[in-house]
């Protein structure tokens, strides 16, 4: 099995950083579509040299260990989110350069609401689910 390095963030400039406070759109599992479409706030965005949740890198490690497809090697920041009640979502960088939730719930982060954009001209207006 082959080793990963958990260090020294690549320049990422396919999606840029989203904002604290913001409000954007995410798709569980990354399926673009109504049924699979949700909202979530940014609660923080910390950069990769400051972050020591060992938990969330320990989960970051199994993620590009698992899906080596998806979750980029290295990421730049770590982006907290919050969802409702439910517990927190962590983002780090995809291959790329997007961004995707770690954990069971994984999602796909909509920072300029392209994905949206395209989900209402497929599906239309009327079968969104959550606005």
């Amino acid at each position: 099995m082959g080793t990963i390095t958990l260090l020294n963030p690549a320049p990422y400039k396919e999606q840029p950083v989203p904002e604290v406070g913001k409000k954007y759109h995410i798709f569980d599992d990354g399926k673009i579509r109504p049924s699979r479409h949700n909202i979530t706030t940014v609660a923080e965005v910390i950069p990769f040299e400051d972050f020591i949740n060992f938990d969330v890198l320990e989960s970051w490690r199994i993620g590009v260990e698992e899906c080596d497809w998806l979750f980029a090697p290295e990421t730049d920041y770590f982006i907290r989110t919050t969802f409702d009640n439910a517990e927190d979502m962590w983002f780090v960088r995809t291959k790329q350069g997007g961004w995707f939730s770690l954990g069971f719930f994984g999602s796909r982060l909509d920072i300029d609401g392209s994905l949206y954009k395209k989900m209402i001209e497929y599906y239309g207006e009327e079968n969104l689910l959550c606005l």
